[in-house]
């Protein structure tokens, strides 16, 4: 019975820990159980927006350097070896200078051996005649003055001026373009006091003049570059008529065999001569080396741009785009361009040039700017708006919500929140315009 006694005991205490029933005190009377909190997660606070009213715009933003806006890119006419690269990216040049050249060992051995052989046709020659040898001489003189007086008036373009003339008249024309319309835009404002008004007025004036003066000089470039075509015509009329005088001389000297030695060395000459200078690449102009792209011993390829160069100013910011991209831009469109990495300086610009097409032989976007003492190859950040929209409401990307082709937001009401359509109309990574469903005030739940 004692047995059994104890381990009954046992049992009941066991029963009642497992059941988390108190057992009595030393009264008899039994305590109540202790209840444990159960804690509940925080409520996750929504964000919110506000319906406000602003500008909502579309920027296309490229990077481009900052370089002279003169420039113009040289290539061999043939291919070849480099021999030499006499310049470097900075060198400043002069209109005729030997930029580089290619390895041109045998035909300058070429040259001196047929130059030999002319010296020695014109002495076989003299046995025929000294007047003739004389003759012969002189046409010979006077065709390489007149080769020469060639080359000089073709290295004396006025291409420069004909471009900077038809730029400023560009520019003339955009500032009349802008005058105009703040003149109509000043018009249309009868709030506007007098004095803004007349200020548009003598700036539309002051953009009529600018016009004028600019395609005057424009005409009188066009002018001189109508003139310098003619030059050349005369100077290749002159090497016309200097080579029939050669052939009338090496005709007149009475030796059939040395005349035709002399005429056979001389087309030696020029041939060779004329290989040496498409082996030989040469600056146009005064200005300053923008790029290098080939050292000695590269192998260059025909008409392939392997050195740039240009004139020091004016600078512009030249940048290289997708077609798509520089089709969205047009020609006067301001924005906004600063040095990378440096808000800070950012000034007013606008676009010059985008290519015509894909064809184009120019692709580069070129964006006219002021930077005071800016380098040259600094890198540019160009912003420029592709649509606007003026004190339109809008909200942030994150406060609308579509589902099943419904486009809407989730108003903060008094009532609770309510879902209400709204139409969309320009969209930006950072602002979306809203044109229906909401007020400027209103506040948006975020999802």
């Amino acid at each position: 019975m004692g047995c059994r006694f104890l381990i009954g005991c046992l049992f009941v205490v066991a029963i009642t820990a497992c059941s988390g029933i108190t057992p009595p005190d030393e009264t008899g009377a039994q305590t109540p159980p202790t209840s444990t909190p159960i804690p509940t997660a925080p409520a996750v606070a929504r964000p919110t927006y506000v319906v406000q009213r602003g500008d909502v715009q579309e920027i296309l933003e490229f990077p481009g350097r900052w370089q002279p806006r003169d420039q113009q890119q040289l290539s061999f006419e043939i291919g070849g070896t480099v021999r030499r690269v006499n310049v470097r990216q900075g060198d400043t040049v002069t209109a005729g200078q030997l930029l580089a050249d290619y390895q041109i060992t045998d035909l300058e051995n070429q040259l001196a051996s047929a130059e030999l052989q002319l010296q020695s046709a014109l002495a076989s020659l003299q046995s025929g005649g000294e007047n003739s040898v004389q003759s012969v001489a002189d046409a010979q003189i006077a065709l390489a003055n007149a080769k020469l007086s060639l080359e000089s008036t073709k290295a004396n373009s006025p291409w420069t001026s004909v471009t900077s003339a038809k730029l400023s008249l560009t520019n003339a024309q955009n500032a009349l373009i802008n005058a105009q319309r703040a003149y109509d835009d000043a018009l249309s404002h009868p709030e506007n006091p007098a004095s803004v008004v007349d200020g548009a007025y003598q700036a539309l004036q002051s953009a009529i003049l600018g016009l004028a003066s600019a395609q005057a000089g424009y005409d009188s470039a066009a002018q001189s570059f109508n003139n310098y075509q003619f030059q050349i015509k005369q100077a290749e009329n002159a090497v016309i008529a200097a080579k029939l005088n050669l052939e009338e001389a090496l005709k007149g000297g009475g030796n059939s065999s040395a005349t035709e030695a002399v005429r056979s060395a001389q087309l030696s000459i020029d041939q060779i001569k004329a290989n040496i200078a498409r082996s030989s690449l040469y600056s146009p102009i005064n200005g300053v080396v923008l790029e290098v792209n080939i050292k000695p011993g590269d192998q260059a390829e025909a008409y392939k741009a392997v050195i740039t160069v240009g004139l020091p100013e004016p600078k512009e910011a030249i940048a290289n785009l997708a077609i798509s991209d520089a089709q969205d831009l047009s020609v006067g469109l301001v924005g906004v361009c600063y040095v990378v990495n440096r808000p800070d300086t950012a000034v007013q610009c606008a676009v010059r040039r985008i290519p015509a097409s894909s064809r184009d032989a120019d692709q580069t976007t070129r964006v006219a700017a002021s930077f005071d003492g800016l380098q040259n190859g600094q890198l540019i950040t160009i912003q420029m708006p592709l649509q606007v929209r003026e004190n339109v409401l809008w909200l942030p990307p994150a406060a609308i919500r579509t589902f099943q082709n419904r486009t809407f937001v989730v108003l903060d009401t008094p009532d609770g929140p309510r879902s209400v359509d709204v139409e969309l109309g320009l969209q930006t990574t950072d602002r979306i315009e809203i044109i229906s469903g909401v007020n400027e005030g209103d506040v948006v739940q975020g999802p």
